[in-house]
Formats: C-alpha cells, structure tokens, sequence
C-alpha cells in the first residue's frame, strides 16, 4: 500500500489542505475496509485505476470513478477488493463557495459525480487526470485548475472566515458568545454565512471538529479512551461514545480497532 500526502502551493494553499495519493493491491482474501466518517472537509477524487465500492445500509456499490465526497455528518463503508489507486484533494472546509460558485449546503451529505456537479468542465478535468503518469503531474494539472477557479472572497463572507478557522484551532471548544463577539453580524445572518460556507450550523460544525480533533489525538498521543474524552473536552467517555455512534455508526473502541495508519501524522 502506498500513501502519499503534497501540501499545495502558497497560490492555493488557502482554500486547500493538502493533495493525497492512494494506490494498492488487493483481493478477496485481503481486501481493504475503510470506515468513511463524519468530517468538515469536503474532498475530489479520482480513481485513476478504478475499483472503490462504497456501502450504505449493507449494500454495496461502484463509487464514482471521479466525484466530490462532500462534508458529511453522517457515515459509510469504503471498500476494495483489487487493484486501485486514487487521487485526491482535501479542501478546507469553506473552500467550496470560493472555488465553484456554490453553498457548501447544497452538497452536504453528498458523494456527486465530478460532471453532475461540473458538467463538460468536470469531464475535460476528469480526462487531464486521469490520462496523467505520476502523482506529480496530477498535482500540476489540479492546481492549475484550481488558481483559475478561485473567486475573491466576498466582503459579506470573508468576516466568517475567521470564525470557522477558530472553531478549528479550539477543536471545537469554542462557545458560540465568544465567537459572536468577533463578528460584525447579527446572529442569524452569522449562521446564515457559516452554513452556506461550511454546510453545517456552527454547532453541528463544532462537534464535528471535536470528535475529528478525538481521533487525531488518539491516533498520535497513544491515549486511552477516558484521556481522548478528556483531551478533546467530552463531557465524559459516555459523551465521545455517544458522539462516535453518531458520526461512525460504531463505538470508540471498535473504530480504533480498524487500521487507522494513513491518519497518522508523519
């Protein structure tokens, strides 16, 4: 299995988180399972050797050989059962609206099919993709694509910008009066603007962090269970458990018993 993380260009890197490549050999005797949870980032795909399933409710399907997995609340299955490799970029969660003219709500939830959402655009970039040799040379393409896409940010949503960076930087610890405070909006036309930016109502976003900021610190700290609930600022292990029910239809325990290795920092 060989993973690769590209963090992008200065032009970009405002609007993305990173560039990943994921490419295997599986079979049926070892085939990959991975649990696609809850998270704030939107992400594109490419399968360039195609073969991902995905599975709601025990029924597994073909995924999309290129498409954006939106940000979710919600949970499914990933799996493969044969060669694969894709491509990806990781957005930052308000990245959508500034790159292709649409509310993050829209596509909340959503695993969309690049040319639905693109149409001939996203057929001509799906094509660049794919007929690419290396991870380098995808890179290349994506993030000229992307400098051409970027709109300004616009003076009624650039003020919440800041509001969503700090949510993230507390791990979703953050009261919402503190963070009104800094805002020069009232109350529901702030929510409006989180929630066309990020999808979510900010405190849906801010559990969302926190339980994503648990399986970070998990996976790099070597913690127990009551120190993640602790560290990540759960009431108590009863909270996180009920939070992972949520976000990834499994217990804590059961969810750090699958393989994890590509979260780890490197």
């Amino acid at each position: 299995m060989k993973y690769e993380k590209v963090y992008p260009k200065e032009s970009i890197k405002h609007l993305v988180c990173f560039f990943w490549n994921f490419e295997a050999d599986f079979d049926a005797a070892s085939s990959y399972q991975h649990s696609s949870v809850a998270s704030i980032y939107p992400k594109l795909a490419f399968q360039y050797i195609p073969g991902m399933k995905i599975s709601k409710n025990h029924e597994a399907i073909n995924l999309f050989n290129s498409g954006f997995q939106s940000q979710t609340d919600t949970f499914c299955q990933l799996s493969a059962e044969q060669k694969v490799g894709v491509f990806g970029i990781y957005f930052q969660p308000y990245a959508i609206p500034f790159l292709f003219d649409l509310p993050t709500s829209e596509i909340t939830n959503q695993n969309i099919e690049i040319a639905e959402l693109l149409g001939k655009e996203g057929v001509f970039l799906e094509e660049k993709v794919l007929n690419c040799v290396n991870t380098q040379e995808r890179v290349a393409v994506m993030t000229e694509y992307l400098e051409q896409r970027i709109n300004k940010f616009s003076t009624r949503l650039a003020d919440t910008i800041p509001a969503i960076q700090h949510i993230v930087f507390h791990k979703g610890s953050t009261k919402m009066k503190e963070v009104l405070q800094q805002q020069f909006l009232s109350q529901r036309q702030f929510e409006r603007n989180f929630k066309l930016l990020t999808g979510f109502s900010p405190k849906n976003f801010s559990r969302i962090v926190r339980f994503e900021k648990s399986i970070e610190n998990a996976i790099n700290q070597d913690l127990s269970l009551t120190e993640v609930a602790l560290q990540a600022g759960y009431f108590d292990q009863s909270h996180m458990i009920r939070e992972f029910r949520a976000f990834t239809g499994k217990k804590p325990v059961a969810y750090f018993s699958e393989d994890l290795s590509l979260f780890v920092k490197e």
